[in-house]
């Protein structure tokens, strides 16, 4: 312990005699001496402060990217599973529509095939393919550009208005202002009143009927039934819109929009029943399957 302190006197002072002025040099003044040492004591703080605040900036910046990684690595499990039931679901989607659409085209096809025109109807059927072809220019207008058979619009006129260039093609309103049933308000643009030009290609873009691509038998029995509502099903009798006329219809129709009496019977003449007579007298020839 002594050698000890004489050591750290010995050391004293040998650096005392380096720091001491030598012979005849002039050493700083006191002020100057205390001038400098704050000056160097402020350049130390403002180092230290800089060092503190890269450190915590260093710190959150790695927090932060802990968390994000975290994060981010939930997210893409996330992700990655809602994806993997989105693509789940949609494939099972597709399978059950591929096979309803399969299903309800065989069911279609086989009725069209069976279904004869009841007697008792020829004429109204024979009535309604004789305005359907003296207006047929008209309808093919329409139709022109798209892969939508002009008979097909035709039948539809007839079902919702009787034929009548004075109504919407929507559901036979009045063209002197927009519809009021279902669908009601249409068309959105434009003022009334309307041509019927205006109302049917109206029609046709809210059905979606010019991105239909499937104008077989099939195909436009099924939009038709779509067009009126599939409500018949519920009440097992095949739809007066697509079957009335044939001997596949007889009884029940709905007399307003969700109003069914099952006594009613439908008086106009059904899709089907026109499509045959047009067929019958060699008028149009409708494709195997989707164009």
């Amino acid at each position: 312990m002594v050698a000890g302190l004489r050591f750290g006197v010995r050391l004293g002072e040998i650096e005392m005699e380096q720091v001491r002025p030598a012979a005849g040099e002039a050493g700083p003044a006191p002020q100057e001496e205390a001038d400098e040492r704050e000056a160097r004591g402020r350049e130390l703080r403002a180092a230290q402060d800089l060092a503190r605040r890269r450190r915590r900036q260093t710190i959150l910046a790695s927090a932060a990217a802990v968390i994000i990684l975290a994060l981010g690595g939930t997210a893409t499990w996330v992700f990655r599973e809602l994806a993997t039931t989105r693509e789940s679901m949609v494939a099972q989607l597709e399978y059950e529509n591929s096979v309803l659409s399969r299903l309800l085209r065989q069911e279609y096809q086989q009725r069209f095939d069976s279904a004869k025109v009841s007697p008792a109807r020829q004429e109204m059927v024979a009535q309604s393919v004789r305005k359907i072809l003296s207006n047929r220019a008209r309808y093919e207008r329409i139709t022109k550009s798209m892969t939508m058979p002009w008979y097909f619009l035709a039948i539809i006129h007839g079902l919702e208005a009787d034929f009548s260039f004075d109504s919407h093609l929507h559901n036979g309103d009045p063209l002197t202002g927009r519809t009021v049933r279902v669908p009601a308000g249409r068309p959105a643009r434009g003022t009334p009143p309307f041509s019927w030009e205006e109302s049917a290609m109206d029609a046709i873009a809210i059905n979606r009927y010019d991105k239909w691509n499937d104008w077989s038998i099939a195909g436009m029995l099924v939009v038709w039934e779509r067009y009126n509502g599939l409500g018949y099903r519920h009440y097992g009798i095949n739809s007066p819109y697509v079957w009335a006329c044939t001997d596949l219809y007889a009884k029940g129709r709905y007399v307003a929009d969700g109003r069914f009496e099952a006594n009613a019977e439908s008086r106009q003449c059904g899709a089907v029943a026109m499509l045959k007579g047009l067929i019958a007298i060699g008028s149009v020839s409708p494709p195997a399957g989707p164009k």
